[in-house]
């Protein structure tokens, strides 16, 4: 399952995710993001059926926020375990990028409104 339009609750959905990823790469912490790759569809994740027009969107606000802090964009596509593209190796290696992954909105939102998380929106 994935997003199938991008309407007023998808485009909130993904506002609150890049306003998240937007907060960590104001950290200064990371010099390099990274996402699942697809030459096709643009944005890699075959366990969901997303819309074409959201993948877009995903994209295209993804190399925004890269672009404000100057950041590296890593478009990764999955060859194999134990090498670029496999996301459990590349943190071992690339301890700096920030690693952005498919999530349900539940368990995004979960993290997102959590006091404990750091980055979390104020008043939220």
């Amino acid at each position: 399952m994935g997003y199938s339009a991008l309407d007023p609750r998808v485009v909130k959905a993904l506002a609150d995710s890049i306003a998240q990823i937007d907060r960590l790469l104001a950290s200064g912490r990371f010099t390099s993001l990274a996402y699942s790759w697809d030459p096709i569809t643009k944005l890699g994740g075959r366990i969901f059926n997303t819309a074409q027009v959201v993948r877009d969107h995903i994209v295209a606000e993804l190399d925004a926020v890269a672009k404000k802090y100057d950041i590296a964009v890593i478009q990764s596509k999955f060859s194999g375990p134990g090498r670029d593209g496999d996301f459990n190796y590349m943190i071992e290696q690339q301890p700096r990028t920030l690693f952005i992954f498919n999530d349900n909105e539940g368990e995004f939102y979960a993290h997102y409104n959590d006091p404990g998380n750091p980055f979390r929106a104020e008043g939220r």
